[in-house]
């Protein structure tokens, strides 16, 4: 749907927000439930703008700025963009609000939809990017690592992270040398996303501490027909992720297929704890267990 202006009535009904002003005009006063990204900062910031198949509306005190903001959403592959037709100075409430800006991204809806089930404590993102998913873990009251082979993807992550009030400690890695390596035991939550190399499963299995948890989505066989990634290497066939760590229990298997993509697995598992040893007893007539 090609980018449209819009009515300030019409924006109220399941749009996302998205303010594009300078930093100074939003902290100023914003139109409630508004995010927030400066028209100049699409492009470097896209990791925090709402998913491509959510509408959103570009608002601004300018209605050419807001449009040229849409378009430039659309060029980006947002399938529903338009902006406001006035300035947001001349619709009710359009400065009233001065709190933070509303969240629009979102990390990946697997890892929203087993959240409630991982243990808290130490989480590390391996291939963390731009870092959505480190800082949501972070948001919930982890202590998060983010590690990835590009500098310049974990500076926007700790960017991010900063701009909502959390730390994240990131490391460079190349992940697909092990260096430096996972220590072993040392993380109560490990999440992978969009990457694959399998010489590295042995080393996360390796990597949880007991009763932690691994949640992985990534591409499958099938997803070459939607783009990339296109190599065989990058792709798991089907059922092999959920076969891929025989150290720990699966709680959640899935292998989405929807007809317009994407082809990926997903996965929760957990680490055993090690068995209690059986408490020691004497054979002998009249012993205890124990001392009495």
């Amino acid at each position: 749907m090609a980018a449209r202006p819009i009515a300030p009535d019409a924006a109220s009904h399941g749009w996302s927000l998205l303010d594009v002003r300078t930093p100074e005009a939003f902290r100023a006063g914003h139109l409630s439930g508004s995010g927030h990204l400066p028209a100049a900062e699409l492009e470097p910031r896209r990791a925090e703008l709402p998913p491509r198949d959510q509408p959103v509306v570009a608002l601004s005190d300018d209605p050419e700025d807001a449009r040229a903001a849409a378009l430039a959403l659309e060029a980006m592959g947002y399938h529903d963009v338009a902006w406001l037709d006035r300035s947001l100075a001349a619709i009710p409430g359009g400065h009233a609000e001065v709190g933070p800006a509303t969240r629009l991204w979102r990390p990946a809806p697997f890892l929203e939809a087993v959240l409630p089930l991982l243990p808290r404590g130490r989480a590390v993102d391996l291939a963390a990017g731009s870092g959505r998913e480190a800082v949501f873990l972070a948001l919930h009251g982890f202590e998060v690592e983010a590690r990835d082979r590009a500098p310049e993807a974990l500076a926007r992550a700790a960017d991010l992270a900063a701009r909502h009030g959390v730390r994240l400690r990131t490391l460079v890695c190349d992940l697909e040398r092990l260096d430096p390596p996972l220590a072993s035991a040392a993380w109560d939550v490990i999440t992978v996303f969009r990457f694959l190399h399998r010489p590295l499963f042995r080393a996360i299995e390796a990597a949880l501490a007991p009763g932690g948890m691994l949640v992985y989505e990534t591409y499958r066989v099938g997803q070459e027909r939607f783009g990339r990634p296109c190599s065989r290497r990058y792709l798991l066939e089907s059922g092999e992720l959920a076969a891929a760590f025989p150290a720990l229990e699966v709680i959640r298997s899935e292998e989405p297929g929807p007809p317009a993509g994407p082809i990926t697995a997903r996965l929760l598992a957990r680490k055993p704890r090690p068995a209690l040893a059986a408490p020691r007893r004497s054979d002998s007539p009249g012993s205890f267990p124990g001392p009495i």
